[in-house]
């Protein structure tokens, strides 16, 4: 039964597969050529031998058959010597040659190689002369020769195998450093990020350093993410119980009132409007921390062409309402396009005009949105409310926080709100002197690059 898991294959170090490479790269070449030095060595050996028969012949071919007397006369010369007639006599020395075609050809007499030359050149009709000489102790040689080539085949693969193993190592040495400082990074031992072995040169190291730092700057920016965003969640959260827990309670308590005690009439309105009022708070601050939420939860592929100038019109109608004694000015440009979030640049403009009407008590805002210079846009409103302590403009942003002249009453995310959003697109929420005799409320909003350090002027029209 085959198994769906696939199967392990065994693990083996990159300095053990170079040195495997290099030893199999040897074989080959050696291979090839030991095949071609025992091939020319072999052919050089017959060579030699045919040569001599080809000098030998020259004088024994004169007389054949005086040869075969002489060469009979010297039975440990070697040199065999056959001569056959047409009409079937035949001489021949003690060694008799087979019958062989003209030409050079290796035979086997009684044990004993010869290399044989069989010719008819400057002989009678019909007479053919066959002349060998051995080449046993030739074969032993070259055999001999063989076994020198084959041995040194073998050191050199050895020697490819053992150099491989010593150079390999020294050429993976920068990624066993890296694996090692990869290991102790996992261990939380080594928190910083690997990097080649100054030096090396190894240029598949380099980029497979570099390769792992990216990935674990992402990582790390990721977990730091992350982490950033639990802590956060938790703040926000604590924050929220806390803000939370005070109409609460009050609300329990006016139940408790209303379930224990007697009371009369205008006790029991007083009561309710309470809870009225509580219920109110509560809601207000849960459809903002709602807005906060989604805030938060937007990113820059989010951002479409957004007409500015089109909001601030609808806002400021939409502002004077709901709050009917307050009258807003615009002053914005005829065109101004940008790319962002409508609904979130709507809902900071709408934050900023309540807050005017609210918390500062306006009867009158100016509700401003220019191009300025650099590509920044500047939406601001300017209103002649009560103001803002200048030590409170910044606190004020954060979530729950409130200024010491606001009316009760308010979740104190509405200029978190405005921050938010601001953040959102890059830019910045921050509080001005005003020219109407309240304050100013600034949205410095980049139309291409990253936002000023100093806050722009912007005197309204």
């Amino acid at each position: 039964m085959t198994s769906g898991r696939r199967r392990r294959l065994p693990s083996y170090s990159v300095r053990t597969r170079v040195a495997a490479a290099a030893a199999l790269g040897a074989v080959i070449i050696v291979a090839i050529l030991s095949w071609v030095t025992i091939t020319a060595i072999q052919r050089n050996n017959m060579t030699q031998a045919d040569q001599q028969l080809h000098t030998l012949s020259q004088v024994v071919l004169i007389q054949p058959v005086l040869g075969v007397t002489v060469l009979g006369m010297l039975p440990n010369s070697g040199i065999a010597l056959t001569v056959r007639n047409s009409d079937g006599s035949m001489a021949s020395t003690t060694v008799q040659l087979p019958v062989l075609p003209v030409g050079n050809q290796t035979v086997a007499v009684k044990d004993e190689t010869y290399r044989v030359l069989t010719t008819t050149e400057n002989q009678p009709a019909g007479r053919v002369v066959s002349l060998g000489i051995p080449t046993t102790e030739t074969e032993h040689a070259t055999a001999a020769q063989r076994r020198w080539v084959l041995l040194a085949a073998g050191a050199a693969v050895a020697a490819a195998a053992g150099l491989g193993w010593l150079f390999g190592g020294r050429a993976v040495r920068p990624i066993q450093s890296l694996t090692r400082q990869l290991d102790r990074r996992g261990l939380g031992g080594d928190p910083e990020t690997p990097s080649p072995v100054d030096g090396s040169g190894v240029r598949e190291a380099e980029k497979l350093a570099d390769a792992v730092n990216t990935m674990l700057e992402r990582v790390d920016r990721a977990q730091a993410e992350t982490a950033a965003a639990l802590e956060t969640a938790r703040d926000f959260a604590a924050v929220s119980a806390h803000e939370l827990r005070t109409p609460l309670t009050a609300m329990r308590t006016d139940l408790e009132v209303l379930s224990t005690l007697d009371l009369d009439e205008a006790q029991r309105r007083e009561i309710l409007a309470d809870l009225q009022r509580g219920q109110n708070r509560v809601e207000t601050t849960l459809a903002a921390l709602e807005r906060l939420a989604a805030g938060d939860l937007t990113n820059a592929r989010d951002h479409v062409a957004t007409d500015v100038a089109e909001l601030c019109d609808a806002a400021a109608h939409d502002a004077m309402r709901h709050f009917p004694n307050l009258k807003v000015r615009i002053d914005t440009d005829a065109e101004l396009m940008t790319r962002g979030l409508p609904t979130g640049l709507r809902l900071a403009i709408d934050n900023a005009l309540a807050n005017s009407a609210r918390h500062g008590g306006a009867t009158e805002a100016l509700l401003s949105a220019h191009r300025a210079d650099y590509g920044y846009i500047v939406i601001s409103v300017d209103d002649n409310g009560s103001g803002l302590a200048v030590d409170e403009r910044e606190g004020v942003f954060e979530r729950f926080a409130r200024g010491s002249r606001a009316s009760k009453g308010g979740s104190g995310l509405g200029l978190a709100l405005v921050a938010q959003q601001a953040q959102l697109h890059g830019g910045r929420a921050y509080f001005d002197d005003g020219t109407l005799g309240g304050v100013r409320l600034v949205l410095q909003l980049p139309d291409r690059g990253e936002p000023p350090t100093e806050p722009l002027r912007i005197t309204p029209a």
